[in-house]
């Protein structure tokens, strides 16, 4: 039994003792945790963790947001990529190891999926030709930068089956090959390339960051839509016996503990009534809200509904004039993988001594992406300038420009 002297104890350092454990509580709670480096602007790890579980989840069990991932590697690389100008640079892309023709759409996927790509630059110390690995964004937790320069990236953390992890050391150009520096060094490097990345910030964001609360949503829908109509369909038996006598209503709930067969006859006298009892759920006009729904992903996602194979939402004319701002957004995204490629491709020639190369990139675009040529398929040639304007082809009588 708690004695005065307890109570009294009790009542003083209750407050003290709760304000421990609470803060005891912030420092074990992910939620809690903050970057140690960096700028203050950087988006904490729980939430970027959280975020691109989530995003790795939709994109293995959405349709929608798998095809959005895909659609924007179709368009970007298209029927593949060519790569020409240097001979070490050929042969750093057609490795075995490398094998860059197929290795570029897993990359231009976790590109959309994540909105970052750090990629492994392994150099063989013997003919310095170097091999290409990937790290999934979800596994990198912190990114050490200059504290002078929030561009500058120094290391990367990767979180492994050991408690400490592994740290990357960043590529810095400013090293030269042969020197000291961490990037001439080693023979293990990381590169980290971003898109949507806000200022301030060290991490990318993924084209469907902003959609990831309607995708989920709009898998919820159908589900609810798929439930309640099997129960709308389901019914069963309510039977009635008139002036049930003792033992009557026992002997026929053991008698009737099997449901009757569709399509069976049931004979019964007055004293006993059948009938099928339905669930009224009023639940059919439903189309407006998944077209809302499906509106809001396609427009966060910079899409018309059409190209999610809804036809029948606008006319030709109409989808001929939606289609210019997804096509600038395609070959906007185009340049930025081309720069990435082409940057890997160099620091690689680089760290093998080779300094800097001259290369060209070219896609080969199965489907025209000029915003003018309405729904004609056929590719055209594309001004590096502008890649969404269509160059003019010369003509036998005219030269060219």
């Amino acid at each position: 039994m708690p004695t005065f002297l307890s109570k009294l104890l009790n009542r003083i350092f209750r407050r003290i003792i709760t304000e421990r454990v609470r803060e005891a509580v912030k420092v074990i709670d992910d939620p809690y945790w903050r970057a140690t480096t960096g700028s203050p602007l950087t988006t904490p790890w729980y939430d970027k963790r959280t975020e691109l579980e989530r995003l790795d989840k939709l994109s293995r069990t959405n349709p929608l947001a798998h095809r959005l991932i895909s659609m924007t590697t179709d368009f970007v690389i298209g029927g593949g990529i060519q790569l020409t100008g240097n001979v070490w640079a050929r042969k750093f892309w057609d490795h075995p190891l490398n094998d860059m023709d197929t290795r570029a759409y897993r990359w231009c996927d976790e590109l959309t999926r994540s909105g970052e790509l750090f990629i492994v630059l392994s150099r063989n110390p013997v003919n310095g030709m170097s091999y290409v690995r990937e790290v999934p964004a979800l596994l990198v937790d912190a990114i050490e930068t200059d504290p002078e320069d929030l561009e500058r990236e120094l290391r990367y953390h990767e979180l492994t089956r050991d408690t400490e992890g592994k740290w990357w050391t960043a590529h810095n150009d400013a090293i030269p090959i042969g020197t000291d520096g961490p990037a001439g060094r080693l023979d293990q490097i990381m590169l980290h390339y971003s898109i949507n990345k806000p200022v301030g910030d060290t991490r990318g964001a993924s084209d469907l960051a902003s959609i990831i609360p309607w995708l989920e949503r709009y898998d919820m829908w159908l589900e609810d839509r798929v439930r309640i109509n099997r129960f709308k369909g389901a019914y069963l038996y309510h039977v009635r016996i008139e002036n049930a006598l003792p033992g009557i209503l026992e002997a026929k709930r053991l008698q009737y503990s099997r449901p009757p067969s569709s399509g069976s006859i049931i004979v019964t006298d007055a004293a006993e009534h059948w009938e099928a009892v339905q669930p009224k759920i009023a639940a059919d006009d439903v189309e407006a809200d998944g077209k809302a729904i499906r509106l809001m992903i396609a427009a966060g996602a910079g899409i018309p509904l059409h190209f999610l194979a809804e036809g029948e939402s606008a006319t030709r004319a109409t989808a001929k004039e939606m289609n210019a701002p997804t096509y600038r957004h395609f070959a906007h995204r185009q340049y930025i993988f081309e720069h990435i490629l082409r940057d890997v491709v160099q620091v690689a020639a680089a760290r093998a001594g080779k300094g800097k190369i001259q290369i060209d990139i070219e896609f080969e675009s199965v489907l025209d992406i000029d915003p003018d040529a309405g729904t004609e398929s056929a590719p055209h040639p594309v001004d590096p300038v502008n890649p969404v304007k269509k160059t003019k082809e010369p003509t036998p009588d005219e030269p060219a420009d």
